[in-house]
């Protein structure tokens, strides 16, 4: 794998970071970890309710904080309990200088560039929610909108982002897709970033949070801002080639297929393994360990967690030591999203 590919966070990151009474919950940009990010949720774990919990869309959650003690100062609800474990989780760079964003989360495609139908993404996903989080305000549209971006196989697209960027060509360009369907514009990847990011902007200034668009439904001021956008360009709705899904249709919709759970051999000649774990609870010992294999990770918007660009030798050894500690790599266990 190249430097970009190895370690997901070149730079900066737009961790969105939420609490809600006793959990605090994370959701990095695209679901990619680095090995440090594992350690330093083992190292809070420990602290909080002994475990991670992976949460729908991708997320990370810390339960069991410690409530407030009476009379204690309570900023935007948060007390010193929940500010001294944002500092903490500040400290061990899980979140950028400056403390807890809440921005819009940002899913991407866990397999992207490493298999064939999977375009890169390269650090895509980085650079969008840095760019959410440098406008003011648009922490209004966190938990409203949904933002994907998709490598080609459609595994973005069956969860219905919002607003989407899918790559389905290898000419560095991608296509737009708001509220579950596909738009006439198109961008090159050096730029989606800023366009995604601008429009969401445009959208909680001109429409405000509550009317965020549902699944299915093509907002105009979304639709009116991409066409106007000097980064965009408009197509021919026939133009290139369209995004092909493993997904199955459902009353015209995209339905999210299962997730792949086990090992997978990469193009690169390396291994990825795909894993869950029961109820989605991650103990703090094995997010330690998966900190310490000290490969890229990632959590998709299903909850399975994805190590890559492992070696067989290096594979075979993370399957025989998680395992037993409650990684399921089989495919047909019953905690399996979507399995029968």
């Amino acid at each position: 794998m190249d430097d970009s590919a190895a370690d997901h966070h070149p730079g900066p990151r737009g961790v969105s970071a939420t609490t809600d009474g006793d959990r605090a919950r994370l959701h990095f940009p695209g679901g990619r970890l680095r090995p440090a990010d594992w350690t330093a949720l083992a190292a809070l774990a420990a602290d909080h309710g002994g475990a991670v919990h992976t949460v729908a869309g991708g997320g990370l959650e810390l339960r069991g904080i410690a409530p407030e003690p009476p009379g204690s100062d309570q900023r935007d609800g948060d007390g010193p309990t929940v500010r001294r474990l944002w500092e903490r989780a500040t400290d061990s760079g899980l979140l950028p200088p400056g403390g807890p964003r809440r921005l819009p989360v940002v899913l991407a495609s866990p397999l992207a560039g490493l298999l064939d139908g999977h375009h890169g993404l390269a650090d895509l996903p980085d650079r969008l929610s840095a760019a959410l989080a440098g406008h003011a305000g648009i922490d209004a549209l966190a938990g409203r909108l949904l933002l994907g971006l998709d490598d080609g196989s459609g595994d973005v697209l069956a969860h219905s982002p919002d607003l989407a960027a899918v790559v389905d060509s290898t000419d560095g360009t991608a296509r737009i897709h708001v509220a579950g369907r596909e738009v006439a514009v198109r961008v090159r990847l050096d730029h989606a970033a800023v366009v995604l990011a601008d429009v969401a902007a445009h959208l909680a200034r001109s429409a405000g949070p509550a009317d965020v668009p549902a699944s299915g439904e093509v907002h105009d001021l979304v639709v009116v801002a991409l066409d106007s956008h000097p980064l965009t360009t408009t197509v021919t709705r026939d133009a290139g080639a369209r995004v092909t899904s493993p997904s199955t249709q459902v009353e015209g919709r995209l339905a999210a297929a299962p997730p792949t759970v086990g090992w997978v051999d990469t193009s690169d000649g390396l291994v990825s393994l795909l894993a869950v774990v029961a109820e989605g609870v991650i103990p703090a010992r094995l997010a330690e360990f998966l900190g310490a294999v000290e490969r890229p990770g990632t959590v998709s918007a299903d909850g399975v967690i994805g190590l890559h660009g492992l070696t067989e030798g290096m594979a075979e050894q993370v399957v025989r030591v998680l395992a037993p500690m409650g990684m399921i790599f089989d495919a047909t266990s019953p905690w399996v999203p979507g399995s029968a």
